[in-house]
């Protein structure tokens, strides 16, 4: 699910972009990630979870990983994108041609 990890341009820390643009829906996340990590806070436009690092967790897929190990950030990385590949947590891109619309309730 993650292509890239680089160092943080705003603080000591390693981002991780996703593959391919996806959406968030960082309630779902929660729900789902809370069984394995500590949910630090979720401020609606990011979810901060802790499990092996702190990982800041926004709406469009990129993870802000506390760390400055880039294998501890690989595995946590992956470890989140396991824990969320194929839930209803992670929502096409709205922006991209083959998005499908939202069903409304």
């Amino acid at each position: 699910m993650y292509l890239l990890l680089k160092p943080c341009k705003t603080t000591a820390a390693i981002e991780a972009i996703p593959r391919n643009r996806l959406v968030l829906d960082l309630d779902r996340c929660e729900e789902i990630l809370k069984i394995s990590c500590t949910i630090v806070a979720n401020a609606g436009i990011m979810l901060i979870v802790s499990d092996r690092c702190e990982v800041s967790i926004h709406k469009d897929g990129r993870l802000i990983l506390k760390t400055n190990d880039t294998d501890l950030a690989g595995d946590q990385a992956g470890r989140i994108a396991g824990w969320l590949e194929g839930t209803e947590a992670i929502q096409k891109d709205r922006s991209s041609g083959k998005a499908g619309q939202r069903s409304r309730r």
